[in-house]
Order: C-alpha cells, then sequence, then structure tokens
C-alpha cells in the first residue's frame, strides 16, 4: 500500500463528527441525562455497600428476592456500573471525544435505552396509579423515573437530528469541489 493509499484509507475511517462540543441549546438534555444516571448509579452503589436490594422510592423487597440472588452486593454494582455507562453514553452524544464512536452504534445504544427506560417507567407508572403489585412504589420515584424518560428521549432525538450538522465547513467545501 502506497503513502497516497494510506491516507485515503485513513480518512475513510475518520469520525465524521465535529471535532467542537455541542452548543449548550443542544446539549442540556444530555447533561440532565448523564447527572440523572450518575444519581442512579450512586444509589445503588449505597445499597451495595450495604448489601440490600432495590432501589430509593422502590417497594420492599422480600426474603424470597433475596433468596433469588446469589450475590446482593455483585447485583447492585452491577446496575451502578450500567447507570454509569449510560451517564458516558448520554455525554458521548455531545462531547468531541464521543465522535470516536460509530454513529449508527450510538444511536442503537440511545434508542435501546430509551425502549427499555419506558418499559420500567411505564411498570412503576402502572404500581403507583393502580397498585396492582406490591405497594411502595412512591410518586417520588415514578416522577424522578418520568423526567428522567423524557429527557434520554430528548436527548436521543435532538442527538438523531442533529446528523447533518456533523461535517465540518472544510469536509463541505471538499465534498463541493470534487
Amino acid at each position: 500500500m502506497n503513502a497516497m493509499a494510506a491516507v485515503h484509507a485513513a480518512r475513510r475511517w475518520r469520525p465524521a463528527r465535529r471535532p467542537d462540543s455541542v452548543p449548550l441549546r443542544w446539549a442540556w438534555p444530555a447533561y440532565l441525562s448523564a447527572a440523572d444516571q450518575l444519581v442512579y448509579a450512586a444509589e445503588k452503589g449505597y445499597y451495595a455497600t450495604q448489601g440490600r436490594l432495590g432501589i430509593p422510592g422502590g417497594p420492599p423487597v422480600t426474603a424470597s428476592q433475596y433468596a433469588d440472588v446469589s450475590d446482593v452486593a455483585l447485583a447492585q454494582w452491577t446496575l451502578a456500573s450500567l447507570g454509569v455507562f449510560s451517564a458516558v453514553m448520554a455525554l458521548a452524544a455531545v462531547r468531541p471525544w464521543g465522535g470516536l464512536l460509530p454513529r449508527p452504534l450510538l444511536l442503537l445504544g440511545l434508542w435501546g435505552t430509551a425502549a427499555l427506560a419506558a418499559v420500567s417507567q411505564i411498570h412503576v407508572a402502572r404500581e403507583v396509579l393502580f397498585g396492582s403489585g406490591p405497594a411502595g412504589w412512591s410518586a417520588r420515584a415514578a416522577v424522578q423515573g418520568f423526567v428522567g424518560l423524557c429527557l434520554w428521549l430528548a436527548m436521543a432525538w435532538l442527538f438523531t437530528r442533529r446528523r447533518g450538522q456533523n461535517a465540518t465547513a472544510t469536509e463541505k467545501t471538499v465534498r463541493g469541489t470534487e
């Protein structure tokens, strides 16, 4: 492979995203979503250090649920790490280093997380409004989950809509001359 072929191959694999961060008017849902996910991770970490299952604002956990989980702390730390991963994914949607990830992969992660959050929020809302299962879900947990879901959906939608704004002026100029 000659030098020019190597340069062209490197340009093909270069991320198409801008090297600067996204303006705050587009990025605020991502920052708030990241903060929300870090609060979730901190809550899960706190419960993991105590060896408890559940989430603050959630129903009390029965003894049979503890029997189903072989290692309570590991389960809670796993969920806490998923919260940190979600926060990093939210920031990757608006920070320059997020351009290192392929856009389709990040879109899949954002919308997949939104779908899972929507399913769990439907469950929480049903329990709070109708009380069909074990009592104990607080309205605060339902509101916090709903706000978090709305922020995540806004961030995913804005990231999806920003597709055409990712090319720099130089790339647009080069495309126009070809």
